[in-house]
């Protein structure tokens, strides 16, 4: 129960749309429900975004001003897993099914209602909330939807970066990932042999997760290879 000090984090919302209008109009509506958004017509430069910031949901336009919808799509779904709902005017099936299939949560066909858009969204949100149930290892838990982590229920501090590492490992608790694994799913698929880039996270990590960070018996690292999540 909250007890009057506790603050719930606001919804982050990316809004990757065109048309300046509807720009205008989904700030508003968004603003009014509480949300926090950004907005941009560009896929790169949402790209660029979720790698520095996290949302909790993603309204994508099928025809972004420098590529097309469905293309980031694939490429997001190849390293993320945020919930994505497909605003377009597209209305065949196909491009309801093309979407569906390349990993959108919800499809929203132009012209839409507030109301109908906006129960999308709490539709999307609560499914996420069921499926993102709390991670752990040792005395370390971690909450995806809320993107918090604790040990031994004192909450620690995690970047960006940091934390998308550390979920990547839980998620595959007990198997070795390769640096090449890593880099693609929290750097993105252009990154390749760059182990230099985990080595410093990873470090990091150790001291703020492990009770002996010089001789981890969590954080695992496999010479050549990459590293091990271990309970």
């Amino acid at each position: 129960m909250n007890n009057g000090t506790e603050k719930t984090q606001p919804v982050r919302l990316l809004v990757l749309e065109d048309d300046t209008g509807l720009q205008s109009f989904l700030q508003t509506l968004l603003d009014s429900q509480g949300y926090q958004s950004l907005i941009h017509a560009q896929g790169k430069q949402g790209f660029a975004l979720l790698k520095e910031h996290s949302f909790d949901l993603i309204l994508l336009d099928l025809g972004l001003a420098d590529m097309d919808g469905i293309q980031w799509l694939q490429q997001l779904r190849s390293w993320s897993e945020v919930p994505v709902i497909v605003i377009s005017a597209r209305g065949k099936e196909l491009d309801k099914v093309q979407a569906l299939d390349s990993g959108a949560n919800d499809y929203v066909t132009k012209p839409f209602s507030s109301a109908e858009l906006l129960a999308r969204i709490r539709a999307t949100l609560r499914q996420q909330q069921k499926t993102a149930s709390p991670l752990a290892f040792a005395n370390i838990k971690l909450d995806p939807v809320q993107r918090l982590v604790t040990k031994a229920g004192e909450p620690v501090h995690l970047t960006k970066t940091e934390y998308d590492i550390l979920l990547l490992l839980v998620r595959h608790l007990g198997s070795a990932l390769t640096h090449n694994q890593i880099l693609q799913q929290v750097w993105g698929e252009h990154y390749q042999d760059r182990p230099e880039y985990i080595r410093v996270h990873m470090a990091q990590l150790r001291q703020k997760l492990e009770d002996t960070p010089s001789a981890p018996k969590h954080l695992k690292t496999e010479a050549g290879v990459g590293y091990r999540l271990c309970e």
